[in-house]
């Protein structure tokens, strides 16, 4: 299985290090496989070219074929922008809801108090870089999170399609389609998706409308 990781930082020399280690996986420096499990597993990291403006980096990733994205907590020792590494990450979120994002930090104390993002998904470049067992824990991370996040949308789906000849026939099933169409099309983009009590005040020929375009964005991935 191949998972492409975005890399966005304003330090070329951090960006080069993290392309080797993110694509050595679970290698050691002889190349020898630490971590049976991920055998057959394999990080395509790629750098992601700054934009002047948030809303235009985030359109950018929003339509590229990221996997997981790895972001710089600052973004600013290098390259002046407006925006920094975590309010990207937050507004990335708001648009594609629960994708897996990693901050990417040497001030981790500085982030815990000023900012609130999870703790699983932050890391420390100089202990990446320097620590084996440290890098090898993160690469399994990522994976682990690109994981949980696809099988997640994927059951949405496939409890929405067994419910969807049942629509109308109850409101608890009526309110399920809705909760579940919800949740796919905040993985798609949050920004855009009408709230359940919206659909739910439009009626079922409504919701219907809406879940078959939700299917057809669905086919078009």
């Amino acid at each position: 299985m191949n998972y492409n990781v975005g890399i966005i930082d304003d330090d070329e020399t951090k960006i080069t290090h993290l392309l080797t280690y993110l694509e050595l996986g679970w290698d050691d420096n002889d190349g020898k496989l630490l971590k049976e499990q991920y055998g057959d597993v394999k990080l395509f990291p790629q750098k992601i070219d700054l934009e002047d403006n948030i809303n235009s980096m985030v359109e950018k990733i929003c339509v590229a074929n990221f996997d997981a994205l790895v972001i710089d907590y600052k973004l600013s020792s290098q390259q002046n922008v407006s925006y920094s590494g975590i309010s990207l990450a937050k507004a990335i979120d708001n648009k594609l809801r629960g994708f897996p994002i990693f901050i990417l930090t040497s001030y981790q104390d500085d982030l815990y108090a000023k900012e609130c993002f999870d703790v699983y998904q932050v890391f420390e470049f100089g202990r990446y870089i320097g620590d084996f067992n440290e890098r090898i824990e993160i690469n399994s991370k990522i994976v682990e999170q690109i994981r949980k996040y696809n099988k997640t949308i994927e059951q949405w789906k496939a409890e929405l399609s067994e419910l969807l000849p049942e629509i109308g026939t109850n409101v608890y099933v009526d309110e399920k389609i809705v909760e579940l169409d919800t949740l796919i099309e905040n993985s798609i983009d949050g920004t855009s998706a009408l709230s359940p009590k919206m659909k739910n005040e439009l009626g079922a020929n409504h919701i219907q409308a809406l879940i078959d375009k939700i299917d057809e964005i669905i086919a078009e991935e």
